[in-house]
């Protein structure tokens, strides 16, 4: 009788409810239809410049060449000082308070304090200076002019030259590089690396075999010179005038074109080096070993396959821990990790995302906890055009910089997302996250609530929030479940048990109502009709029963018979198998009468008001399968141009048409090679509010907008399976053959993370 009580009741909640549902759908297409005519304008004119920018060493003071050279305090978000006539393409903080090092054609220095300049050094050439080092500690610089000479000058309010060191453009373009305590000058030419020792008069040469080496890096603590030779980074010890190691990055590693360093680890034991056009390698420098190599791609059209993007702008944190860049085609700015690869949660998200923009500056600050931007075209007004200061934890901006103004914008600060589980969608998580000591069995998620059920060979059903990657619930079972269905409300969850058992949970409480025997062997499949009162069940006997959860009794008992066609010069004939068929799956279309019952040779299709069969239902095609309730649409597959592929679809029913074509694929596509050829086959899932659709061609998963039928991401996991969202449509759920979860995020278009139960440990 309990369960009778509950069934009544839901049923006059959802007649109660209704019309706040509508008034719900109604508000949210208000919503999205002028959101929709927004994320319709795309700008995708992205393009490199440098704006000048230099943080003090503790990242208050902020220095940005706009059209003035402007001073901002960021710990009191106020505009220190508007600096005229100062042009500069490089800018660094002197040792004396107040002072600042504009680098051009000439070099002056600045007192931004008392409004004055200090001294200035007039151009030599025809080519600006690049300021290659400055050491607060003995107040000195390092000046390259152009490609004819360095110079040392010791600063203060007179700048004095030390030296004056003559390039051989002749005899071959130099690569030029000093130390950060203005004590080592490395000039490569030729085959040769020469080091200055500019506290005196000693050269060292060390002579390089490999071939030329350019692009020549000190550490910060100059106890390591790298080095290029096309796909090798020499590690040099500028004590010993030696070659301390080598890093080498191979075809089988990932070598794309030449290796250029570009930043050490503040302790100089990492370096962070461009490999190509494409990608950074990491490595040790003690050793010369790959740690990681970060790889930006991008979903290809049609296959589905991932192929290489190039950044439009770029910066990497002063402890070469984190990469900020735009990738060409990501309409957004993206965060990677570079000591695991991993791509983290965009910067911006939807505050650039689809409007394709224009990035001028990228500047993380010393501590790496904010980033400095400069973009135009962006969804947010506040930092569209402006110079703004992101919190990096947040992924929020929080200052914006208006010169004209005394202080800086304050903006509101986001909700602290949470930290990710560090992946690359292509490659397996280095720490093992299982949701199940043995096999996963089965997976379902809420229509109504945000919740996940798992069951395993282990015998336990775990209930899940998977946004926030906690285990909520654990439940112990008689036997492993292997099949799991929940109601329409998803106020019932029935689970179905190796051994024959149906049991069934209230889903509020998890009051378990009295289980059931089904005495039909392994329960392969369970399906709710709506109304909550009764429940198909699938076994492992050639029979389906429909069972009334309520007397637990069976009412009505189908055969699932596939048929077939006998073609001669007649024509053709339809026939039907002589001995019921083991039913596998059960699909049923939601807001209609068709249930589909699957086997291994062919599918049944049932009106449940009669228990007739029907050979083709009005408004759908030959071959469909269901997405689950709340889904007035069914998932298909049409022939496409080439007569090789298919095409996944999304087939409108009240249409009785194909409202989305998705993938492209061939039967080669479905296909994996982990040991044995293995084939995953295809599926397809769309979110509740059906903006997303999910499709998995094999091991390639692909995110599409259904409004303008576009793919907006695509990315790899290992033996994917099943996929489902949960009833707010923020999360993908990805479940593995190899035990693992993965929650992927439709806000971020990114992992979130692998679900994790802290008792499983292999």
């Amino acid at each position: 009788m309990y369960l009778v009580r509950v069934i009544n009741r839901l049923n006059e909640a959802k007649t109660m409810n209704r019309w706040k549902l509508y008034k719900r759908i109604l508000r949210t297409l208000l919503v999205a239809v002028p959101f929709l005519a927004i994320s319709s304008i795309q700008d995708a004119a992205g393009y490199v410049s440098r704006t000048p920018t230099a943080f003090s060493e503790d990242g208050r003071l902020l220095l940005v060449q706009t059209d003035e050279l402007v001073v901002w305090n960021l710990e009191t978000k106020a505009l220190v000082a508007k600096i005229p006539g100062l042009h500069c393409l490089q800018i660094t903080l002197l040792k004396q308070e107040g002072w600042v090092l504009c680098v051009e054609h000439s070099v002056t220095i600045y007192d931004w304090k008392n409004r004055v300049s200090v001294a200035t050094i007039p151009p030599e050439s025809q080519q600006p200076y690049s300021l290659l080092a400055y050491s607060r500690e003995t107040d000195r610089m390092i000046l390259l002019h152009g490609n004819e000479a360095v110079s040392v000058w010791q600063l203060g309010k007179k700048p004095v030259p030390l030296k004056h060191i003559a390039l051989e453009v002749k005899k071959d373009v130099p690569s030029v590089a000093a130390s950060p305590d203005t004590k080592l000058l490395a000039i490569a030419q030729g085959h040769t690396i020469h080091l200055h020792d500019l506290s005196g008069t000693t050269i060292r040469d060390v002579a390089i075999a490999d071939g030329k080496p350019r692009d020549l890096l000190f550490a910060p603590d100059s106890s390591r010179l790298a080095a290029s030779v096309g796909k090798t980074i020499l590690l040099i010890d500028p004590v010993e005038a030696s070659i301390a190691t080598r890093a080498t990055l191979t075809g089988a590693d990932g070598a794309q074109g030449p290796l250029t360093p570009e930043v050490f680890s503040r302790d100089g034991h990492r370096l962070v080096a461009a490999n190509g056009e494409w990608s950074y390698a990491l490595f040790n420098t003690d050793k010369g070993e790959l740690v990681t190599l970060t790889e930006f791609t991008l979903a290809a059209p049609g296959r589905g396959m991932r192929s290489p993007t190039q950044l439009h702008a770029v910066d990497i944190a002063a402890d070469a821990d984190y990469l900020v860049g735009q990738p060409e085609h990501f309409h957004t700015l993206q965060i990677w990790d570079l000591q695991t690869g991993a791509m983290l949660p965009d910067l911006c998200g939807e505050d650039c995302r689809n409007m394709g923009p224009r990035v001028s500056l990228l500047k993380w600050s010393p501590t790496g906890s904010k980033i400095v931007v400069g973009m135009q075209g962006g969804l947010n007004p506040d930092v569209d055009g402006k110079i703004s200061v992101w919190d990096v934890p947040s992924r929020s901006p929080e200052l914006v910089l208006d010169p004209g103004q005394p202080q800086a914008k304050v903006l509101a600060k986001r909700t602290t997302p949470q930290a990710p589980v560090t992946m690359v969608p292509s490659t397996p998580t280095a720490a093992p996250a299982f949701v199940h000591a043995l096999a996963l069995r089965a997976v379902a998620t809420s229509p109504s609530a945000n919740l996940l059920v798992t069951s395993g060979d282990d015998g336990l059903l775990k209930i899940w929030d998977p946004g926030q990657g906690i285990l909520l619930r654990q439940l112990g079972l008689s036997a492993p479940a292997n099949a799991l269905a929940f109601s329409a409300d998803g106020a019932i969850l029935a689970v179905g048990t190796m051994e024959g058992d149906v049991r069934l949970w209230e889903t509020q409480t998890w009051r378990e109502f009295s289980p059931f025997l089904s005495k039909q062997g392994r329960i392969n499949a369970l399906q709710f009709l709506p109304g909550n009162r009764f429940l198909v069940v699938a076994t492992g006997i050639p029979k389906v029963s429909v069972v009334d959860v309520v007397t637990q009794s069976a009412v009505r008992e189908l055969v699932h018979t596939s048929s077939s066609q006998v073609c001669d010069a007649k024509g053709c004939v339809t026939t039907r198998a002589a001995q019921g068929e083991v039913v596998e799956a059960l699909s049923l279309l939601d807001g209609s009468p068709f249930l589909v019952t699957i086997s291994r040779t062919g599918r049944v299709v049932w009106d449940v008001t009669t228990w007739s069969v029907l050979r083709k239902p009005s408004g759908l095609p030959e071959a469909w399968s269901g997405l689950g309730w709340k889904q007035p649409f069914v998932w298909t597959t049409t022939r496409s141009s080439d007569p090789k592929a298919l095409t996944l679809a999304v087939w409108d029913t009240k249409r009785n048409g194909v409202l989305a074509n998705l993938d492209t694929f061939t039967k080669r596509d479905t296909e994996i090679d982990h040991g044995p050829p293995v084939s995953l086959g295809t599926t397809m899932a769309v979110d509740p509010m059906h903006r997303w659709a999910a499709t998995r061609v094999g091991e390639h998963i692909s995110i599409w907008d259904l409004s303008v039928q576009v793919k907006r991401k695509t990315f790899h996991v290992k033996t994917p399976y099943h996929l489902h969202w949960t009833s707010d449509g923020r999360y993908l759920i990805v479940a593995t053959l190899d035990r693992k979860i993965l929650v992927w995020s439709a806000e971020t278009m990114e992992p979130v993370h692998y679900l994790r139960d802290p008792a499983v440990t292999r």
